[in-house]
């Protein structure tokens, strides 16, 4: 039986709309962070690791300073044994953690525009079929044209703002190459925020399944880091800049902004709120602290341009009919 979301984790489409860009800027902001970590410690996976750690810290630290949150973790041995929603949902948290492993390889080499427009793509091509078939907001959300109309026009804002990376020569096909983690990433997290979602109607809030998110992605990297330190003899997870290891907190209030929304509006509207916000903070950064791939142009602004517009129509109301 589908799980309906419950009042307590709905908010006005609005409002959902604007916490999920407030989430998209953020967003920009940790991947920044996770990568210049990567850096500083040589680790990727040890950069990943530390920043789901911290990620969990934070969010357990909320749940117990919370009487409400913390009554809910009583409620989590009696969903598991009365199976409230499958056990594979609970998955969502590798492909966070994939996620924030592509954030510490990629953003360097790529820069974070790009590597924002291959996560983008990703969630729109899979974004679709999550709502169509309601896995996130407990309800099918019919494909309209005007929702199909939205994701293509955003599509083309992504290739668009891409364009500048494949002019004048270069590695193109390093380029494609890690382009590749970023978009299964995207394709994989339409899937992880749906499911969310409905964890977290099943705990009445956000809170518990961005727990156990993180909770699983924790064990998932811990054990990978643990077998690349014993084949490499160096295990270095500490660096003197401290203000890199803000991504993991940073990044729960991501993904509890992006629960909020899917349950609010459906994916395609979370997604390409997130993105309108992913974007104009992407762009942001990679002038101010750019990396190798930075590239801002009047395409890309041209882009950014296409992806609101995007959004604009993919959020009107009667964009959002449910299916019979």
């Amino acid at each position: 039986m589908a799980l309906e979301p419950q009042t307590g984790i709905r908010v006005p489409a609005a409002a959902a709309v604007l916490l999920a860009m407030a989430g998209g800027v953020g967003l920009a902001v940790q991947s920044k962070l996770n990568n210049e970590l990567g850096l500083a410690l040589q680790d990727r996976i040890g950069a990943a690791l530390v920043s789901f750690a911290t990620g969990f810290a934070a969010v357990l630290l909320f749940a117990l300073a919370m009487p409400s949150v913390r009554a809910r973790l009583g409620g989590l041995a009696p969903a598991f044994r009365q199976r409230s929603y499958p056990r594979w949902y609970l998955l969502g948290g590798a492909v966070g953690a994939f996620y924030v492993f592509t954030q510490t390889a990629a953003v360097g080499a790529v820069g974070l525009s790009l590597f924002t427009i291959a996560i983008v793509t990703g969630q729109l091509v899979s974004g679709l079929l999550v709502d169509k078939f309601g896995l996130g907001s407990g309800r099918p959300i019919a494909v309209s044209p005007l929702r199909v109309g939205a994701a293509v026009l955003a599509l083309a804002a992504a290739l668009m703002a891409a364009v500048p990376h494949f002019d004048g020569g270069g590695q193109h096909g390093l380029l494609l190459v890690l382009m590749l983690l970023p978009l299964l990433a995207g394709l994989l997290q339409s899937v992880q925020q749906a499911t969310l979602a409905r964890v977290a109607a099943a705990h009445g809030g956000p809170a518990i399944s961005t727990l156990l998110n993180f909770g699983v992605g924790v064990v998932l990297l811990l054990a990978l880091w643990l077998a690349a330190a014993a084949a490499s003899g160096r295990a270095v997870l500490l660096t003197p800049e401290w203000w890199l290891y803000a991504g993991g907190p940073l990044g729960t209030l991501v993904l509890g902004s992006a629960t909020i929304c899917t349950a609010s509006t459906g994916v395609l509207v979370m997604t390409l709120a997130i993105t309108g916000g992913q974007l104009v903070g992407s762009v942001v950064l990679d002038v101010l602290w750019p990396s190798a791939g930075s590239i801002v142009d009047t395409a890309t602004l041209a882009g950014i341009g296409l992806t609101w517009l995007a959004l604009l129509l993919a959020a009107r109301p009667w964009g959002r009919r449910q299916a019979g």
